[in-house]
């Protein structure tokens, strides 16, 4: 790689399409977004499906035009959606679905900004500029994972496991609180009121051994005996670095967030961190 080049996350994206002369309202009534304001502005914006209970489901991008929205699901399972979508779709909605071919995003890659702030674009694959080739390196799968848990990017079945909200992940910039009915609202408006959350996604690293940074594993509040451990947080994401330095995510529970250290079960010492594209809830 020569010293103009940067890395650039380069990856396709399974993706719906909707569309009809209801396709605004629907998504409005589906989604975090105001999808109204969003098609006066023109432009690509993302937003989060949820539950009723206000989990999240999926973690969109989409674009309007006319009558019509392509659906990106940079995190979700696109077969869950889709019945999702179809299962409230009825005659006076005026949309259809179908699943489309992916479509190809590409955004530079950096540790200094939030990659919800960060440019990116969405590539048609008739209109791939030869700039776009020389001027950056395709991340590999290694370096764009690295990355990924460094911003705080919530993986399906990890960070986003069917339990855990928007809030508590760090996107909360993805919520609109102005927003007329939409699906999971009641449940937002609670945890907004009562600003209370069990837990907060957070950046780990760690020096030990593999067996101590397995997903699922605990994260304590002490490496001292028994009578003084309590748990504190479990491990959501882990990579490992090299051959004794691992990182990854982990979900803190709310009462030791102000700590930037907690240990393992063997007691390895452990640096907690915000994700640098975590939106503060509140």
């Amino acid at each position: 790689m020569t010293e103009s080049q940067a890395l650039i996350w380069d990856e396709t994206f399974p993706s719906l399409l909707l569309k009809g002369q209801g396709t605004t309202s629907f998504l409005h009534g589906q989604t975090t977004a105001d999808v109204f304001a969003q098609k006066e502005l023109d432009r690509i914006f993302m937003c989060c499906w949820l539950s009723t209970k206000g989990f999240l489901k999926a973690l969109l991008e989409i674009r309007l035009s006319d009558d019509m929205a392509e659906i990106v699901i940079i995190c979700g399972e696109i077969n869950s959606i889709r019945d999702g979508f179809e299962s409230v779709i009825f005659p006076a909605d005026k949309v259809k679905l179908e699943v489309i071919d992916p479509i190809r995003r590409r955004q530079e890659i950096n540790n200094n900004n939030s990659w919800k702030e960060s440019d990116f674009s969405w590539i048609d694959k008739n209109n791939f500029s030869i700039d776009g080739i020389t001027k950056y390196k395709k991340a590999t799968k290694e370096e764009l994972e690295g990355w990924k848990i460094r911003q705080g990017i919530p993986s399906f079945d990890k960070e986003m496991n069917g339990e855990t909200n928007p809030y508590e992940l760090g996107l909360a910039d993805t919520i609109n609180l102005d927003k007329g009915c939409y699906l999971g609202q009641e449940a937002m408006a609670k945890f907004f009121r009562s600003k209370s959350l069990k837990y907060q996604l957070r950046y780990w690293e760690a020096y030990g051994a593999n067996d101590n940074f397995q997903i699922g594993k605990k994260f304590f509040n002490t490496n001292k005996n028994e009578g003084y451990k309590k748990n504190v947080g479990v491990v959501t994401s882990s990579i490992r670095v090299d051959d004794n330095f691992f990182n990854g995510l982990a979900l803190i529970k709310k009462t030791f967030l102000d700590h930037d250290f907690c240990f393992s079960e063997n007691g390895d010492s452990i640096t907690i961190k915000k994700p640098i594209s975590f939106t503060n809830p509140f």
